[in-house]
C-alpha cells in the first residue's frame, strides 16, 4: 500500500481511507430498520445478523433448548419486587431514543409492553392513549410511569393474550425476550393482537439471570446470536412479518459499556 509520512509516525493512506469510510458506514448506514428511520443504529455483526439468513425447513430449537435451569413457578421467582435496572445508563438511554423513532406520538396510539416491570423505558414525557403494563409483579406494575392500565400474567405458563385482534399499534419487550419458554406461542400472538403495519420491538442486552434464561441464549452468548435467535421467533411464528436488527449500542468497546440491540418485527 501507499504510505504517507505525517508527523513522526507513517500511515497508510489506504488503511486510513478504509478506516474512516468503515467509520462513515457505521454511523450512516443501517438508519432505516423495517421502514423506520432510527438515527442512532449502526453496523455491526449483530445488525447483520439476519442478512441472507437460510432458515431451516422447521423451527430449529426443541425443549431442551428453551427449558431454563430454574423450572419454578415465575410468579414465585418474581415474587418480591426487583427495582433495579437491567442495563447500564446509556444502554438504557439508547433503547429510550430507539422507542422515540418507533413508539405512536405522544397522546395517541395503544402500546402493549410485554414481561414489563417499574419501568418500559419509554421517553419521560412520552403517554399513550393506551399503555398495557403485562408482567409478574403488582407491585412492579404498579409503579410503572408509562401505563394506563396494568395485568400480571406470566407467558411461560399462559402464552394467550387477554386482548381482540388488532388491538395494539405497537408491542415491546424491554430486556426479557430471553426468558420466554413458548416464543412462537407469545410471537404469534403478539402478531394477532397487532394491528397490520404495527410493530413489535424486542430489546436485549447482555445482562440476565443465568438460571432463568433459557439455554440456547448462551450458546454462544453472543449479540448476533441472540438476534438471530429472535429473528428466528418471528419467522415460524404464525403469521408475516418484515423483520430487522436495529444496533443502538452506546458507542465504545465491548466490557466498558452494554449493548443494546433491538429486533423489529413490522406486521404485514
Amino acid at each position: 500500500p501507499k504510505w504517507s509520512r505525517q508527523g513522526r509516525g507513517m500511515f497508510p493512506t489506504m488503511a486510513c481511507r478504509s478506516a474512516l469510510a468503515l467509520l462513515a458506514m457505521r454511523h450512516a448506514a443501517a438508519l432505516v430498520v423495517c421502514g423506520v428511520d432510527v438515527p442512532h443504529a449502526k453496523l455491526s455483526a449483530a445488525s447483520r445478523a439476519l442478512d441472507g439468513v437460510a432458515w431451516p425447513q422447521s423451527f430449529p430449537f426443541g425443549a431442551e433448548d428453551l427449558t431454563p435451569d430454574w423450572k419454578g413457578n415465575d410468579q414465585m421467582f418474581y415474587l418480591m419486587p426487583k427495582l433495579v435496572q437491567h442495563a447500564g445508563e446509556q444502554s438504557r438511554e439508547c433503547l429510550t431514543r430507539l422507542y422515540e423513532c418507533t413508539l405512536p406520538p405522544s397522546g395517541t396510539g395503544e402500546v402493549l409492553d410485554l414481561c414489563s416491570s417499574w419501568t418500559s423505558h419509554y421517553p419521560k414525557e412520552w403517554r399513550a392513549k393506551r399503555c398495557v403494563a403485562l408482567g409478574l409483579n403488582a407491585l412492579e406494575l404498579g409503579l410503572n410511569p408509562s401505563k394506563t392500565e396494568w395485568l400480571v400474567q406470566d407467558l411461560n405458563r399462559n402464552p394467550k393474550l387477554p386482548f381482540a385482534k388488532e388491538s395494539f399499534d405497537c408491542v415491546t419487550n424491554s430486556l426479557s425476550v430471553d426468558y420466554l419458554t413458548s416464543p412462537l406461542e407469545v410471537f404469534s400472538e403478539m402478531h394477532r393482537v397487532l394491528r397490520p403495519g404495527g410493530l413489535a420491538c424486542m430489546a436485549f442486552t447482555n445482562r440476565c439471570f443465568p438460571t432463568k434464561v433459557v439455554p440456547v441464549w448462551t450458546r454462544p452468548f453472543t449479540e448476533a446470536h441472540h438476534a438471530s435467535i429472535v429473528g428466528s421467533y418471528f419467522r415460524f411464528s404464525e403469521g408475516e412479518w418484515e423483520v430487522g436488527v436495529a444496533d443502538v449500542s452506546p458507542d465504545g468497546w465491548t466490557g466498558q459499556r452494554d449493548p443494546m440491540v433491538v429486533v423489529i418485527g413490522r406486521k404485514v
